[in-house]
């Protein structure tokens, strides 16, 4: 990739200074630049990212953090350093303003620089939802821009299961949904989507489905495990009771149940035999693994 220059004139919109203080700013060699032959200063993404970062810019960069980023050495600096704030932050904003191109090249390009699939849901993805989901319980996102932005965040999602590097088949089946409604698409298509990504076939039934039509559905299909993902919940009370009627069923028809999401933690899923509570998407996927190879060692016997 070209490397990324910018103008005195771009610095000073990136900075939200007077072209003069960015002039005065590399004078007295606080920012980095370099003079072209003719005598024009000209900026590095590089230093300007770091610029950034050692003086507490914070959100005031929003906007010009995609044109940042764009540049592959910055990238990966911010992955290195674990920056994920800089990353979810473009994510939101690409989300809110609905496109979809920015996420996709936000997400391939995290790829490149040596983020996994499940890091970069863990990190950048599961904050935004978040983030999401909290401005429009405060009334500063509508409901119209909260659904524009969260289709556009599962599109994205699911068109990553097409580019990403992806384990062998197992042919294995995991039954992923919630009973919560409406509440957590984005995070249950990342699931589906990183449990495709490890071989697996996910089968995502989505939001709002209760305990009896899930049932049925293990009945037909018969899954190696079913994932529950609930990230807010209305009713705690009901969420356990219906989490008690699938888990018995999966245990009786040989499946495990796995449950994510900040609505669920140990002590609802105390006293459940063969439920595990995973807190991010990083546990889930490590349990998956062990299944795996615990099944591949019964088999042999």
């Amino acid at each position: 990739m070209a490397e990324v220059l910018f103008t005195t004139n771009d610095a000073a919109n990136i900075l939200r200074v007077d072209k003069s203080t960015v002039k005065r700013w590399t004078d007295e060699g606080i920012l980095k630049c370099f003079r072209t032959p003719g005598g024009h200063r000209k900026f590095r993404s590089e230093d300007l990212y770091n610029f950034i970062s050692e003086n507490n810019y914070g959100n005031q960069t929003d906007k010009a953090l995609p044109q940042l980023i764009s540049d592959e050495m910055i990238l990966r600096s911010i992955v290195q350093k674990k920056e994920f704030n800089v990353l979810h932050s473009v994510c939101f904003s690409g989300a809110i303003k609905g496109k979809k191109q920015e996420i996709l090249t936000l997400f391939s390009e995290c790829l490149s620089a040596g983020l996994s699939v499940t890091a970069l849901f863990d990190n950048v993805v599961k904050p935004t939802a978040k983030k999401l989901s909290i401005l429009l319980s405060q009334n500063k996102l509508s409901v119209s821009e909260f659904h524009l932005a969260k289709n556009v965040l599962i599109s994205a999602i699911i068109q990553l299961n097409d580019t990403a590097e992806r384990h062998e088949r197992n042919h294995k089946i995991i039954v992923c949904a919630s009973v919560e409604n409406g509440k957590n698409e984005i995070e249950l298509a990342a699931v589906a989507t990183m449990l495709e990504t490890n071989g697996y076939t996910a089968l995502n039934l989505g939001s709002g489905i209760n305990a009896e039509e899930i049932n049925q559905f293990v009945v037909r299909t018969k899954p190696f495990a079913v994932c529950m993902y609930t990230t807010f919940t209305a009713n705690a009370e009901q969420l356990t009771l219906e989490l008690k009627i699938i888990a018995e069923l999966s245990k009786s028809s040989g499946s495990h149940c796995i449950v994510g999401g900040e609505a669920f933690n140990n002590e609802i899923v105390k006293g459940m035999d063969d439920v595990t509570f995973c807190s991010s998407f990083a546990e889930i996927e490590s349990m998956q693994f062990r299944n795996i190879k615990s099944l591949s060692i019964n088999n042999k016997k």
